[in-house]
């Protein structure tokens, strides 16, 4: 059994322009996807983001600060609000997925995680249950001390349930309609595909950074090196085509950013 890990972007399936407005095309795209994988012995694991579902009264509350005793009132409403408005986001995926036929079970991190980064503390083994879709997202978690709560990002879920659960090939980011990472702002005419991504790579990006309280594209390409320095392949690509995704997990030519996997003797330990 091969294992694979896949990103759904909060831009990708919310308009994250417009307040809790859903965006099923992707989900409904990659849904038979998924079906074909699982019915074929792979293990999957699906990561969503927030997008505008948690993003805004997040970053208008300072939640990802933590506690601030001049905005207690204020902070605890939204972190209700936005737990509420996550687990409405993960019904709308949820129901796309067992439309199609796929068995899920769903992991709210706030029930099982603690602690921000790519660090936090949970037990990931409830991953590992054969036979199910393991879904879970960007949620409010409680955080240890002061802080009291933050954000704990699905980039940095991708991350460590990558890195450390079993068997996993492959993590895949599945992005808003470009097909990978671009050495600059893709909107740019000059703008080129980075298809093969190194340590030496240059790029630049301001994507999401207005909206996104958790680091936006930057932030992926970070958690994509660590995931890949540690053996398991990582691809970009466009979550709204669908033909190109099933090439990719299939294992045929695809168009999109791949991280160069670290040798055998250069790779990390699991933590």
């Amino acid at each position: 059994m091969r294992g694979v890990m896949i990103k759904l972007g909060g831009a990708l399936i919310t308009d994250k322009d417009e307040l809790r407005t859903f965006r099923p095309e992707a989900v409904e795209t990659l849904a038979p996807i998924l079906g074909d994988l699982t019915s074929s012995g792979t293990r999957v694991t699906v990561v969503h983001g927030a997008g505008s579902f948690g993003h805004i009264e997040a970053k208008e509350a300072g939640l990802a600060g933590g506690y601030d005793p001049e905005r207690s009132e204020e902070q605890a409403r939204a972190v209700d609000s936005v737990r509420e408005s996550m687990s409405d986001l993960n019904e709308k995926v949820l129901g796309i997925l067992e439309s199609n036929g796929i068995d899920c079970e769903i992991h709210p991190p706030r029930e099982w995680a603690e602690g921000t980064g790519p660090c936090f503390a949970g037990d990931i083994e409830r991953f590992e249950e054969p036979g199910k879709v393991h879904l879970t997202f960007g949620d409010v978690v409680d955080v240890a001390g002061n802080a009291r709560f933050g954000i704990l990002s699905g980039d940095h879920l991708m991350e460590r349930l990558a890195i450390e659960m079993k068997d996993t090939t492959l993590a895949v980011f599945l992005l808003n309609g470009i097909d990978g990472l671009y050495d600059r702002d893709p909107k740019d005419p000059d703008a080129k595909l980075i298809e093969r991504f190194t340590k030496d790579t240059l790029y630049t990006t301001s994507l999401n950074a207005e909206k996104d309280v958790t680091g936006g594209m930057a932030l992926k390409v970070d958690v994509s090196n660590r995931i890949s320095s540690h053996g398991p392949s990582v691809a970009f690509v466009n979550g709204l085509d669908g033909g190109n995704l099933r090439k990719l997990l299939t294992g045929g030519d695809f168009r999109g950013t791949v991280f160069e996997r670290a040798k055998s003797h250069e790779r990390g330990t699991n933590r």
